[in-house]
């Protein structure tokens, strides 16, 4: 990532990040006369250590390359988790996996994935890749959401369908949770690799189609690979709740094969069993 590209996108995760600080979750006092919910420029320079006139060139673009002193020193005043805080060097520094030629052209899957992607039974399953485009996926993730070859190819991805597909809100029990999720992997994905063809025309897609999508993206929270849970309503085996575990494929292509699971004998896997014996 050239400086010039990090610096606006290093400048408002600052932003966003100073401004959802409390000065009491910081360990600072709250004057009855402050108005400003967040932290000020100020304080976030003094519990950083640094001059706040360094500090302003920060937020306003015009610093180039901080430390690593310095971006430690930022994300512990700031808060930052283990996520946010990978995304700040990032940005600061630049460590891109962009790859030359044209990204529209989908990876293959390798085989051996495709084969225990396969045999995972019961449980659904997909391989997805940063940009969240859906490469493949198993009869079990097919009956809990859909056949993702109903849609076309562009339209295989969760980002595009959580926002702009109708029978998202109807089959994610909380929708909310997963539509911010989806949004906090595109932002890292593409901090990570700032050039990617597909990802900037998929966001520049869905903040022109969904005021929602703009507004998350906007917030500028990042989220890696990572263990979770969501719920679902099935239209025929009713409420599920299901926790999935995301798996890096081995390769230039940081794949991901996420696999969805539910306790030993819970309803969910009951369920999940029961729709494995009827397929």
């Amino acid at each position: 990532m050239a400086p010039s590209a990090a610096l606006p996108e290093l400048a408002h995760f600052l932003r966003t990040r100073r401004a959802r600080l409390t000065p009491e979750a910081a360990g600072l006092p709250r004057t009855s006369t402050r108005r400003l919910n967040g932290l000020r420029r100020a304080e976030v320079a003094t519990l950083s250590g640094i001059s706040p006139e360094y500090y302003t060139r920060l937020e306003q673009g015009r610093q180039r390359r901080p430390s690593p002193e310095v971006l430690d020193a930022l994300a512990t005043a700031l808060q930052l988790d283990a996520d946010a805080r990978r995304h700040l060097h990032r940005l600061a520094t630049g460590n891109p996996v962009h790859q030359a030629g044209p990204a529209a052209v989908a990876p293959d899957v390798p085989e051996a994935t495709l084969r225990l992607l396969a045999s995972i039974t019961p449980w659904p399953a997909h391989v997805v890749t940063p940009m969240r485009d859906i490469l493949a996926w198993n009869d079990a993730e097919a009956w809990l959401l859909l056949d993702y070859a109903e849609l076309r190819p562009e339209q295989r991805n969760f980002a595009w369908f959580v926002f702009c597909d109708p029978r998202a809100p109807r089959l994610l029990t909380d929708w909310e949770k997963t539509a911010r999720g989806n949004v906090h992997r595109l932002r890292h994905a593409l901090a990570a690799d700032p050039h990617n063809e597909r990802g900037n025309r998929l966001v520049a897609e869905l903040t022109a189609r969904s005021s929602r999508f703009a507004a998350f993206w906007e917030e500028h929270d990042v989220r890696g690979p990572a263990t979770g849970s969501h719920g679902f309503h099935h239209p025929r085996a009713g409420r599920l709740d299901l926790d999935y575990t995301a798996y890096v494929v081995p390769g230039t292509h940081n794949l991901e094969l996420v696999v969805l699971t539910a306790a030993e004998g819970s309803p969910s896997h009951r369920a999940l069993r029961q729709a494995a014996a009827d397929r």
